[in-house]
């Protein structure tokens, strides 16, 4: 129920936010945040940032890295998720 309001906010479907919670990144998650699938799936899962996703979350790519890597990566999904809420108009 909750992951069912969360999706709706996040904008994305529940299903896809339940892959995105296990580090499986869909489409729609890269369109709503508007960067390249395989670069929002390369940050979540292996912490190297392009320049769309550290400019999505406002830092340079040395810093994002560096917050992803101690973020670790159920950290980068969670700042992910986070991205997706606060995209919401």
């Amino acid at each position: 129920m909750m992951d069912a309001v969360v999706a709706e906010l996040a904008g994305i479907t529940p299903a896809d936010l339940d892959d995105l919670l296990q580090g499986k990144v869909h489409g729609s998650v890269a369109t709503r945040l508007n960067v390249p699938l395989g670069d929002i799936s390369t940050y979540i899962n292996q912490g190297r940032c392009g320049g769309r996703i550290a400019d999505r979350l406002g830092f340079n790519m040395a810093a994002a890295e560096r917050l992803g890597s101690v973020l670790g990566r159920e950290g980068r999904i969670g700042l992910t998720v986070g991205l997706l809420l606060g995209g919401r108009s």
